[in-house]
């Protein structure tokens, strides 16, 4: 006997109806019928009065049909009771989640305080790792349950839950002869020298250098560095121009201008956009990201 024969039954034996009871179900009618059935000969008992269905269309339960009734509804109750014990259980234990180190701090806890929300219940655990592939990697690995990463995934046992998406603007000294300008293509910047973090931890490089070279020119990298921050710093000194996510907050710096990026046809660079994402592994059965991923997907 099986719990899903159970639900058919019961659900039978409230409609008083197989077509209406198979809507429920999401199931078929034949294929509620021979559940059924397979659940009768088991038994080896008639759940629901043969000859009334057969000759008047009419569903009943037989004396039989009203004991099973009645316990399976008990043991259906039982059974959901065992699920969410089971489920709260899990949600006990933390989430390790990972971000990677050139990931804006405002961002992390954008996310922190969205997980408090969302699943209260959850205790979050940040690891931090060097790169956005290195924290997909990291679930691959099963060492960490949660990624903040970026797209594209690079692995197909992965799923991900969309949270942001940025476009990328040019930081400059604030003295610079382009700071005044409202927006800048990537051909104007041709004579710079540039302040960036290197491809390993940069998503968009490589699509920064092919744009760059079909504007005409191979960048000048001045200075490389690990985090946005430094980055910033560096702007702000004058050792360089720089690109940095459309939501950095540079407001709180002084001596520096962020202005939007765009093509030719005066529109983001599509190319460069960042669709930012908490990726866990498909998999992935734990209580807690099961409850995540359900409140995120509703929240969208």
């Amino acid at each position: 006997m099986e719990l899903r024969q159970l639900r058919y039954f019961v659900e039978v034996a409230q409609e008083l109806h197989y077509r209406r009871a198979a809507g429920r179900l999401f199931v078929s009618q034949p294929a509620l019928s021979q559940q059924i059935k397979l659940l009768e000969d088991e038994l080896g008992v008639e759940l629901f009065v043969r000859s009334r269905r057969a000759v008047q269309r009419k569903v009943e339960l037989t004396d039989a049909g009203q004991v099973l009734l009645k316990e399976a509804r008990q043991l259906l109750q039982l059974s959901q009771q065992a699920i969410e014990a089971t489920r709260r259980a899990g949600l006990q234990q933390p989430i390790r989640m990972g971000v990677f180190k050139t990931l804006l701090r405002s961002r992390i806890v954008d996310v922190m305080t969205l997980l408090s929300e969302r699943v209260p219940q959850v205790t979050v655990k940040l690891v931090e790792l060097p790169s956005f592939l290195a924290v997909q990697q990291a679930l691959i690995d099963n060492t960490i349950d949660l990624g903040l990463t970026i797209l594209p995934l690079q692995f197909s046992g992965l799923s991900a839950i969309p949270f942001t998406k940025s476009s990328i603007s040019v930081l400059l000294p604030r003295h610079h002869a382009l700071a005044r300008l409202d927006s800048l293509s990537l051909a104007q910047l041709q004579h710079e020298s540039w302040v960036e973090i290197p491809a390993p931890l940069n998503p968009v490089f490589e699509s920064v250098e092919w744009l760059c070279r079909q504007a005409g020119y191979q960048r000048h990298i001045a200075q490389e560095v690990t985090s946005l921050d430094l980055l910033a710093e560096l702007v702000q000194l004058g050792k360089g121009v720089a690109l940095i996510p459309s939501h950095f907050n540079v407001s709180q710096l002084a001596g520096v201008v962020a202005i939007p990026l765009v093509n030719q046809q005066n529109s983001p660079y599509v190319e460069l956009e960042l669709q930012h994402v908490m990726a866990y592994l498909s998999s992935n059965s734990s209580p807690a990201i099961v409850a995540l991923g359900q409140q995120m997907q509703l929240g969208a």
